[in-house]
């Protein structure tokens, strides 16, 4: 069929009509602060990236020793030698050679570094607490004391004798919040301050899962117990007025050093890693994500609780190693050995022997159990801006944008 001149440039301009409001469509359900990262939708290049300052002013933190900026320490948990070989200024309050995916993530809001809850002194913190609190405590468990005595678990690792649980969180939390952040407010005054901020839970059961590699512990037992204290954080933080929740999933922990050193060889799958560990992690992640989904039926619009996919996260970064730019995703940085894993459990990070590779950057482990500071940063990003959380983080800021304050 012949198409005349004139009825060409009619189509042109249709065509280029249409491509116009797509994109202004486009722009208009993504936040306006949101422009110039980059992403691929067939031939069309299209600049996305998010600012986002200005829609949080603080963050409340839970979880382990993946996202404690120093409680642990200040609670004399640790073992003295974590640290001892390190920048101790700031490494020896965290459990990597650096920065973790909660600092990663206050940066991105433009928020203070969170203080941890054993730092705050009650008389000075409303003065200055413009800081959000982090309750994390590096080697948190789901398990009793009763339990640990009971059962023999054996070795501690990095931390001394029977490690706090995960209800000293919530004991903590409650006490800020009673004694700090809504003292002298009515009971609407204080959930109306908590529900203006980010609450960040960090993974939970990762130190558990590879304390009891090798007994006799149920795995499904131990994913039941901690997703119980999963939702009680939640519960407890949701009666004070919390409304904007990320909650993150366990990362492969069967391919961490300490788990393929202490599994049999044919326990293990073509990577390596341990079966048994990862299932019972991806066990984990569906009932929590299950979990998740049963509380948005509960309240509705009024909260809103993503999933950061932390398995997908680090599958992804460990499929294209080159592509995240690093060169070992298996040996730790900080360790003994040598060999492809580079881990000792009786000799671990900081004590007399163990040295650290010349370039962390380069690795994934840091000491056979924790992750550097460049692999926590490749993780925020997959979880802040690339669709790893779910509902997405933009959403959480979108939520945010349009609530009352």
């Amino acid at each position: 069929m012949m198409i005349s001149h004139h009825s060409f440039h009619v189509f042109s301009f249709l065509l280029f009509v249409s491509f116009s409001f797509s994109y202004a469509h486009l722009r208009s359900i993504v936040p306006k602060e949101i422009h110039s990262r980059s992403f691929n939708s067939n031939s069309l290049n299209i600049n996305i990236k998010a600012n986002l300052s200005g829609y949080f002013s603080k963050v409340f933190a839970f979880g382990d020793s993946y996202t404690d900026t120093g409680n642990a320490r200040l609670l004399g948990v640790l073992k003295s030698y974590v640290g001892g070989n390190l920048n101790s200024k700031l490494l020896g309050d965290r459990s990597s050679n650096g920065r973790m995916v909660v600092d990663f993530l206050c940066d991105s809001l433009n928020v203070p570094t969170l203080q941890p809850y054993k730092a705050i002194s009650y008389n000075t913190f409303a003065i200055k607490g413009n800081s959000g609190v982090n309750f994390a405590i590096g080697g948190a468990t789901s398990l009793s004391g009763d339990f640990f005595v009971n059962h023999k678990i054996g070795h501690t690792l990095m931390w001394k004798g029977i490690p706090f649980g995960f209800q000293t969180q919530i004991e903590w939390f409650n006490n800020f919040v009673t004694k700090i952040a809504c003292k002298g407010k009515f009971e609407e005054e204080c959930k109306a301050e908590v529900g203006k901020h980010l609450i960040w839970i960090g993974q939970i059961g990762v130190d558990d899962f590879v304390r009891v590699i090798g007994s006799s512990v149920s795995m499904r037992w131990l994913t039941d117990i901690t997703i119980n204290h999963i939702s009680k954080i939640l519960t407890t933080v949701l009666d004070s007025g919390g409304k904007f929740f990320v909650v993150q999933g366990l990362p492969p922990v069967g391919c961490f050093p300490l788990a393929k050193l202490l599994t049999p060889q044919s326990e293990k799958d073509e990577m390596g890693c341990s079966l048994v560990i990862n299932r019972a992690v991806m066990a984990h992640n569906k009932l929590l994500q299950k979990t998740l989904e049963d509380y948005r039926i509960k309240h509705g619009a009024e909260i809103t609780i993503s999933y950061a996919d932390y398995f997908n996260a680090y599958k992804t970064i460990m499929g294209n190693l080159a592509g995240f730019r690093f060169s070992d995703g298996s040996q730790a940085c900080c360790g003994v050995g040598g060999g492809l894993l580079n881990f000792n459990l009786h000799n671990l990070c900081g004590m007399a022997g163990t040295t650290v590779c010349r370039n962390p950057a380069d690795h994934v482990q840091w000491d056979g159990l924790h992750l550097t500071e460049a692999m926590h940063k490749e993780i925020t990003q997959l979880f802040l801006h690339e669709g790893f959380c779910k509902p997405s983080f933009y959403d959480i800021i979108s939520r945010r944008r349009n609530w009352r304050t």
